[in-house]
């Protein structure tokens, strides 16, 4: 039986927001089993939102993933969730005082540093976990996510760009925290010089630079080395791993991203969700609503 997990003890780190420029205090804390990931907006009076395919803010996926519940707006939750998941942690509750997740480097590494800090729990309630049964794919523009049966969580990516440092990159992870650690956690996000304009223009990116994003312009990147040989497409593994943590539950499967994004994961995410004949979920408990949360602030409830 695969059990639910938490932090040990609260961490906390302060960085600047991807799009708004502006300094954020995250503090991650334990949470009592059921709980999921819940983002709690501290300068809005507690005002909370669970990562969940339902709270996502389909209006705001092209350059992050964003979630929204009533006045709880958070942004930019894609690289904390998939270090999350990436390492089996089921519950936690984020404090923040902004709208964004910091965006630290750019990569996961920094969440992961963390939550090592943080130490890991294991709680006495089995975890939820969707075993996908059947194929299910989900295609639009030219772009597709699709899933097929596997024995463990599994994500496969291809990317084509045309620029001599990306081309074709393909690339297939077996998601363990060893694994993820070592092969996607240091991948960085990346940009075009060509766009910079752009997006400021349009009040975002404001906190972007060379020290959270690979830059690069029409022949070469403005940073000084990668991280890894195939980092563009390990990034987008990331991205999809955190993407995916929306189903609020493990996950077995085969997941598979072609020329895909944010707005593809959650697209393909949600109708997968809606195809119950694809999927079973091993269930622990039922999970606990909103008014756990409040009680799990202020003293962590022990499992």
């Amino acid at each position: 039986m695969t059990f639910q997990s938490t932090i040990q003890q609260e961490v906390r780190a302060v960085g600047v927001g991807l799009h708004s420029g502006n300094l954020v205090t995250m503090t991650l804390k334990p949470a009592p089993p059921n709980t999921g990931i819940v983002f709690v907006r501290t300068d809005l009076n507690g005002a909370y939102v669970k990562a969940s395919i339902e709270n996502i803010d389909f209006s705001m996926l092209q350059l992050a993933t964003t979630l929204r519940r009533g006045e709880a707006l958070v942004q930019t939750t894609e690289h904390l969730l998939s270090a999350v998941m990436g390492i089996g942690i089921d519950n936690l509750i984020v404090e923040l005082d902004g709208a964004e997740v910091p965006i630290m480097d750019g990569s996961a590494a920094p969440f992961l540093m963390l939550l090592d800090e943080a130490g890991r729990r294991e709680q006495a309630v089995a975890a939820q976990v969707l075993r996908v049964t059947k194929p299910f794919s989900f295609e639009k523009d030219g772009k597709k996510v699709w899933v097929t049966p596997a024995a463990d969580m599994r994500v496969s990516y291809e990317i084509r760009f045309d620029h001599p440092l990306i081309q074709r990159q393909r690339k297939t992870l077996a998601v363990n925290p060893v694994a993820y650690s070592g092969q996607v956690a240091p991948a960085r996000t990346f940009g075009f010089l060509r766009d910079l304009n752009y997006l400021r223009d349009r009040g975002l990116i404001k906190g972007g630079s060379m020290d959270n994003a690979i830059v690069l312009d029409s022949e070469r990147m403005l940073n000084d080395s990668l991280r890894l040989k195939d980092e563009f497409v390990s990034h987008k593994i990331l991205d999809m791993i955190g993407d995916l943590a929306m189903a609020g539950m493990r996950l077995e499967g085969h997941f598979h991203g072609y020329k895909a994004g944010h707005e593809m994961h959650a697209l393909f995410l949600r109708a997968l969700l809606e195809n119950e004949d694809c999927y079973e979920i091993t269930r622990g408990e039922a999970p606990v609503e909103a008014p756990i949360f409040a009680a799990a602030l202020a003293e962590p409830v022990p499992a």
